[in-house]
């Protein structure tokens, strides 16, 4: 099985008030299907957890206590909102919130890969964010670990899709993408970033790898 890890940046999937773009997640939901459909793995990563909980705490973009609060509250709207979405669309998602050590070359990290290899083989959809309760940006932000889960499962792909934007409630923006790329280059991982807002953009996309020699997903 091919396997593609994408990111989206809180920038893609939030409106001006902090709320999920229910529409984008509906079409991310049906080009998933199609890779599905195909032979292809997708694993998401997705940020939004600490602006979409803001409002609900008084929220101050200077305390990282307020931001673990607020990550605590974000992450169960994020994921009821997601489960809503996919499940209407026949997907089943799993969550997975990981800390720094969860990587960390061993037994765990070991595990932690074939258990996300058994979710995209049995056909669940893995969403894995940094837990920011307990560790706030423990891996430096969403793109890191994106990038982490990537070379840890020898992803074809990994995909980030965004606007380019920093979020006033977390970390990352142009930077981290592009220092990201420079990590991927040399591990000999593809990754590119592309615009989270365009039509299919997912499926157009695909690295050459990803498909046969008549065109189609492997």
């Amino acid at each position: 099985m091919k396997i593609m890890v994408i990111k989206i940046g809180s920038s893609v999937l939030l409106t001006q008030r902090n709320k999920l773009d229910e529409f984008r997640l509906a079409h991310i939901a049906g080009q998933i299907i199609a890779l599905k459909e195909k032979g292809v793995g997708v694993i998401l990563v997705i940020s939004g957890a600490v602006a979409c909980g803001a409002k609900f705490v008084g929220f101050s973009l200077n305390s990282s206590e307020l931001r673990r609060v607020a990550a605590g509250i974000g992450q169960v709207y994020l994921i009821s909102v997601i489960q809503e979405i996919f499940s209407k669309k026949n997907l089943q998602i799993a969550q997975l919130l990981l800390v720094k050590d969860s990587l960390a070359p061993g037994v765990q990290k070991e595990k932690i890969s074939e258990l996300i290899k058994h979710y995209l083989q049995i056909g669940i959809v893995p969403i894995i964010n940094e837990n920011d309760v307990l560790e706030l940006n423990g891996f430096g932000g969403n793109d890191f670990l994106a990038a982490e889960l990537a070379m840890a499962l020898r992803a074809e792909q990994l995909l980030m899709l965004s606007t380019m934007a920093r979020s006033a409630y977390g970390v990352g923006g142009g930077e981290s993408k592009q220092e990201v790329l420079r990590i991927l280059n040399k591990e000999k991982v593809h990754a590119t970033i592309v615009d989270g807002k365009l039509e299919n953009i997912i499926l157009k996309s695909l690295t050459p790898a990803s498909f046969d020699k008549n065109g189609d997903i492997c």
